[in-house]
């Protein structure tokens, strides 16, 4: 019998629907859930490891329904929702990135930067590329080199085993930016700027991926959440203190900004020009009006020192010479929408992600946490890692039969996989660190 009979690619099969109503089940199925598995929590803060890992649960749910039903046809019937709900999902994953490295690096510094943080991204990583190579060498007749000489593609051309490991990637540059940063001594403003810069250069940078340009500013807002980690959770404890009316008033008007800036996003980059010239005149004005208020009222301390004036004009010099030069290489009305659209979209996931990671924090009145969604997250980067492996490269269920029956027994097992892989993986980090060679 052929092996490759065994399964579907879903990279170039699509994975047929007989019921495209499937999601509204699987949504009521999570919800119901959700609201079995409420246990109480008596001590709990906003920002802690329980409430980002609820709200990292919420977004590799989001990643996997938009996984599934991009490579489905015809479309689900929430479609349109899950085709964006994966960018809010990966924005999710680089907001808490940036907050957890942050949060380490105040309280440890960077010693050891690499071998603490780093590993626990390549040891599952490794153990991840390792059993869809495996497999791919083992099922698919056309990978005739063989498991040792394909090996060197799990670290060094990782998105040519699997698209989604540019997530890997990127975090990984942002990891090694912030490294760099700390190495050199800089204070946490003067860290955010150089996070900035490269948040710019991200949405400028044409071949970019989309979903990168779309995610330019999650991963420096994270580490500006984690930079001052004692006053936000402060301030977020105190602001769910306040009674229920205003609590509601206040996520719906975050809800709608955001909602608001998604528009901006979607509608408008077709008029991207015209936008970025009104909101240049806006913040003129309103820089205006800051200025006179400063002089107004002298006594007001003024924050901006000279120096950090003389860098900003550097930089927008070097930026918008760059512009020029990649305008002239590529339609100016394409590029600047996409600069336009990376720009608004990414604020957009970031108050999306705020608002969730709100909503999640409201179950704190109710003394409340969700099991599944707090397992979901401890095991999220493992469910990231694998899902696809047996969703897209080697699908052996979903397509036996229906998909509403199918989806949970697929969805039981990656969960089951991801579990193993994360006990593996920390069982190999407690070996790496008890050794005499790696003293950790």
């Amino acid at each position: 019998m052929n092996a490759s009979h065994l399964f579907i690619n879903h990279y170039q099969t699509k994975l047929p629907l007989e019921n495209p109503q499937f999601d509204i089940f699987l949504v009521l199925i999570f919800s119901i859930l959700f609201l079995l598995t409420l246990k109480k929590k008596k001590e709990d803060c906003p920002l802690s490891i329980t409430q980002t890992n609820q709200v990292k649960g919420l977004a590799i749910l989001f990643i996997i329904s938009n996984h599934l039903c991009y490579y489905t046809e015809p479309r689900p019937s929430l479609y349109g929702i899950w085709s964006e709900v994966g960018m809010i999902g990966v924005s999710i994953f680089l907001i808490f990135s940036g907050y957890g490295v942050c949060i380490s690096i105040q309280e440890r510094g960077i010693r050891d930067f690499f071998k603490k943080r780093v590993a626990r991204i390549f040891i599952p990583l490794i153990y991840a590329l390792s059993l869809l190579l495996a497999l791919y060498v083992t099922l698919v007749p056309q990978m005739q080199n063989g498991f040792l000489i394909e090996m060197p593609r799990i670290l060094f051309a990782m998105e040519s085993l699997d698209r989604k490991m540019w997530f890997i990637i990127f975090l990984l540059a942002w990891y090694y930016l912030l490294y760099i940063g700390s190495k050199l001594n800089l204070s946490n403003l003067h860290k955010l700027l150089l996070l900035l810069v490269f948040s710019f250069a991200i949405i400028t940078i044409p071949d970019m991926p989309y979903v990168a340009k779309g995610n330019a500013f999650s991963f420096s807002f994270g580490c500006w959440l984690g930079f001052n980690h004692s006053i936000v959770v402060n301030k977020l404890d105190k602001f769910l203190r306040l009674p229920f009316k205003t609590l509601i008033i206040s996520f719906a008007g975050l809800i709608s900004l955001a909602g608001f800036s998604f528009w901006l996003a979607e509608t408008l980059k077709f008029y991207a020009y015209q936008t970025i010239l009104l909101i240049a005149v806006i913040a003129v004005i309103i820089s205006i009006m800051y200025l006179l208020y400063q002089y107004r009222f002298e006594e007001i301390k003024r924050t901006v020192s000279l120096e950090l004036i003389f860098c900003i004009i550097v930089f927008l010099t070097i930026y918008f010479n760059y512009l020029s030069h990649v305008f002239q290489k590529h339609d100016f009305e394409g590029t600047l929408s996409l600069m336009y659209w990376s720009t608004t979209r990414s604020l957009a996931n970031v108050l999306i992600a705020s608002s969730l990671t709100l909503i999640i924090a409201l179950m704190l009145r109710c003394q409340r946490f969700s099991l599944i969604l707090n397992f979901l997250g401890r095991i999220s980067f493992e469910l990231y890692l694998i899902h696809n492996t047996f969703l897209i490269h080697f699908d052996f269920l979903l397509f036996r039969g229906s998909i509403l029956l199918m989806f949970p027994i697929y969805f039981l097992g990656v969960c089951l996989i991801s579990s193993a892989l994360k006990r593996l993986s920390e069982r190999t980090l407690r070996m790496l660190r008890n050794s005499k060679e790696l003293s950790f």
